[in-house]
């Protein structure tokens, strides 16, 4: 009978043979022997399938699966549903894990096993490879202050991801069972379906956070989150259903999660070259929830849609 793996890796790709050997190489040196990487072409066209069966026939860890596109979020669910092992970590094909960053945190899964996933810091990466800061740099989610580099849970965690979803998908280690409970990602939307289940599995047990930065991120302008428009949609909508919810901590929660909202409004603003719009976007988001960076972006907005009128005087 063959050996159960210790962890199954996931990883999703569609026409990212460019990145995918890094990201998969990146698996195979978390010196970790007993892992199973399944690895989901969704429909690629750039010679994925191929490369993968090849690496496949000289390395015993790796399987492909294939879907027809039907994006990452069904991708994500076809190896989960095939995954051995009792904890799955994800990786997207174009981002990088840094070396020890798996063996440390199946350490802490495998003696506290109620725990429904745990995640990390993660540092930004433009396509120039220059590095654009850190996830929590950025966000400053406070429950960061109060947690070293070790594994620690997080207090309320279900509002604090409402608040700002601060977890990247590529830091994320799971349990199998909290994934199966929790009926996997959902894939009736284009946009967000991580931040969804991270929510759905917060509700339904433990969630545990280090400070400590384990992965790359890649910025790409064809990346999912480049999708300002789905991505508002999505967040609207999970917002809408905690509108309910009479927690104590809800209403911070969701004043704070539209403060995101608008953020995002004023990214797409500014993507389409509207900076009133983008310094609205902004001092809405500022109103909802006061912090300097904020205040610094509807000022920078401001000044960039007055300047024309300003050169003409």
């Amino acid at each position: 009978m063959k050996p159960k793996p210790r962890c199954s890796v996931v990883i999703p790709t569609y026409n990212c043979l460019d990145y995918l050997p890094l990201a998969i190489a990146s698996a195979r040196t978390q010196a970790i022997d007993d892992l199973e990487i399944l690895v989901v072409d969704d429909g690629s066209t750039d010679g994925t399938a191929n490369w993968l069966a090849q690496e496949a026939r000289h390395d015993r860890r790796i399987t492909l699966l294939t879907s027809e596109r039907k994006g990452p979020s069904f991708a994500r669910n076809l190896a989960i549903s095939r995954a051995s092992a009792e904890f799955i970590a994800f990786l997207d094909a174009d981002d990088l894990w840094w070396r020890h960053k798996l063996s440390r945190q199946l350490a802490f899964h495998e003696t506290h096993r109620n725990v429904a996933f745990s995640f990390t810091d993660y540092l930004h990466l433009d396509p120039r490879g220059a590095a654009r800061g850190s996830c929590f740099d950025y966000w400053r989610p406070g429950y960061v202050d109060r947690m070293s580099l070790d594994y620690e849970t997080v207090e309320n965690a279900e509002f604090e991801l409402l608040a700002a979803n601060t977890v990247g998908t590529s830091t994320v280690v799971a349990s199998v069972r909290a994934l199966h409970n929790a009926n996997g990602f959902a894939t009736n939307s284009h946009s967000a379906q991580d931040w969804d289940l991270w929510l759905r599995l917060a509700h339904r047990g433990p969630v545990a956070c280090s400070a400590a930065t384990t992965m790359t991120y890649l910025i790409r302008p064809t990346s999912i989150t480049q999708n300002h428009s789905a991505r508002i949609h999505a967040m609207r909508a999970i917002l809408e259903g905690y509108e309910s919810r009479v927690d104590s901590l809800a209403p911070e929660a969701r004043r704070r999660a539209s403060s995101r909202i608008r953020e995002a409004e004023a990214e797409r603003a500014r993507a389409l070259g509207d900076r009133w719009g983008a310094a609205r976007a902004h001092l809405g988001a500022f109103l909802r929830w006061p912090r300097r960076r904020v205040a610094h972006a509807a000022a920078s907005d401001l000044v960039a849609a007055l300047l024309p009128a300003d050169a003409m005087q």
